[in-house]
C-alpha cells in the first residue's frame, strides 16, 4: 500500500525526529509537518535544503489533521504527550488515524489514550545510534526497524521502512526492554569498551586523538570480521589462544598503570574465556592458569 498521499506530523525535533522528517519530506508525502517547543530546532528544520517542511506555530495546527503522526520526545515525556494529545483531539475523529512514538524501550500502551479514541498505534524503533541530524539522515538508511502494536498500523509502518529503504521486525511487547537491552550493549557499551581502551593507550603516553585514530583500523577490521562470520567465528585474540601468560600480564599492567579498569577487564575476560571455549575448546577447568589469573 502507498501512504505518500497522507499528511505526516512530527512531535520533537531532536535527532531522530529531525532525521525522520526530512527522509519523509524528500520522499514527497502531501505534507511534513515538524514541531518542538524549541524554536531553534524548528528553524533548523526551515532552513534544511532541498526539502519542504511546514513550521506549525503549535501542538494543536501540528496534529490536527495529520493522517500520520510520530513522537520523536524523550521517552519520559511520551505519557503525559498522550494524554495532551487525546485531550487536544477530543471529539475529532481519530478513527484510522496513525500514532506511532519511536522510543526503543517503551511500549505501544503507552499510547492507550489515543487507542481508546480509535487511532492506530504503535512504537516504531529504529536500530541505529544517531550522534547528529546529518549522520542520522545518513544512517536511517538501510536501518532495522522494531515494530511493536496494532496490528492496524502495521501497513503504515511497513510502508514508511521502505520508504527509507529499511527493515521491518516485529516485536511482541513484553519482548522491548530486552530487546532494548541489547541494542545498549550493541552501541553505547562498544563506546564505553573504546573510551577504556582509549584510557590505557593514554596510560603509555599516547595523547587520547592520536589513540582513536590508531584504534580505528583495528576497530573496522573487527566489524568487517563480524559482517562476514558470527561471533564465535570472528573472535580473535590471546584468550581463544589458550595464552594466559598474556592475559596475566595484561593483569599486572593494569594494576600497575590503569587500575580503575582492572575489573572490567576480569569481567570481559571471562566472558571471552566462555565465547573462546566455543571456537577452541579454551575453557577454565582445562586451563587453570587462565582460571587462576582471572
Amino acid at each position: 500500500m502507498d501512504f505518500s498521499d497522507k499528511s505526516v506530523a512530527i512531535v520533537g525535533s531532536g535527532r531522530l525526529g529531525s532525521a525522520l522528517a526530512i527522509l519523509l519530506a524528500r520522499y514527497k508525502f502531501r505534507e511534513v509537518r515538524a514541531y518542538d517547543r524549541n524554536l531553534e530546532k524548528q528553524q533548523i528544520l526551515r532552513d534544511w535544503p532541498g526539502v519542504s517542511i511546514t513550521i506549525p506555530a503549535s501542538l494543536q495546527e501540528a496534529v490536527l489533521t495529520a493522517d500520520l503522526v510520530f513522537l520523536g520526545v524523550q521517552d519520559r515525556y511520551i505519557p503525559e504527550l498522550a494524554l495532551e494529545l487525546a485531550a487536544g483531539l477530543h471529539g475529532v475523529d481519530l478513527q484510522g488515524r496513525f500514532f506511532a512514538h519511536l522510543s526503543g524501550s517503551l511500549t505501544s500502551a503507552e499510547l492507550q489514550p489515543l487507542a481508546d479514541a480509535g487511532a492506530l498505534t504503535c512504537s516504531l524503533h529504529p536500530l541505529q545510534s544517531l550522534a547528529d541530524i546529518e549522520g542520522a539522515v545518513e544512517g536511517l538508511a538501510g536501518s532495522y526497524f522494531s515494530f511493536e502494536g496494532d496490528p492496524g498500523a502495521l501497513p503504515v509502518a511497513e510502508f514508511v521502512v521502505s520508504v527509507l529503504n529499511g527493515y521491518l521486525v516485529q516485536l511482541k511487547a513484553e519482548d522491548k526492554v530486552l530487546y532494548h537491552a541489547a541494542a545498549v550493549v550493541s552501541a553505547n557499551f562498544f563506546i564505553v569498551l573504546e573510551d577504556m581502551a582509549i584510557d590505557l593507550m593514554s596510560g603509555i603516553g599516547v595523547d587520547r586523538d592520536t589513540a582513536r585514530r590508531m584504534l580505528l583500523p583495528l576497530i573496522r577490521g573487527s566489524f568487517e570480521n563480524l559482517e562476514r562470520v558470527d561471533p564465535v567465528a570472528a573472535l580473535t585474540g590471546p584468550i581463544v589462544r589458550g595464552d594466559n601468560h598474556t592475559v596475566a600480564a595484561h593483569l599486572a599492567a593494569l594494576q600497575d598503570k590503569c587500575p580503575d579498569h582492572l575489573a572490567a577487564y576480569r569481567l570481559l575476560a571471562g566472558l571471552n574465556v566462555t565465547l573462546a571455549g566455543q571456537k577452541s575448546g579454551v575453557d577454565f577447568n582445562d586451563f587453570p592458569s587462565l582460571n587462576c589469573s582471572l
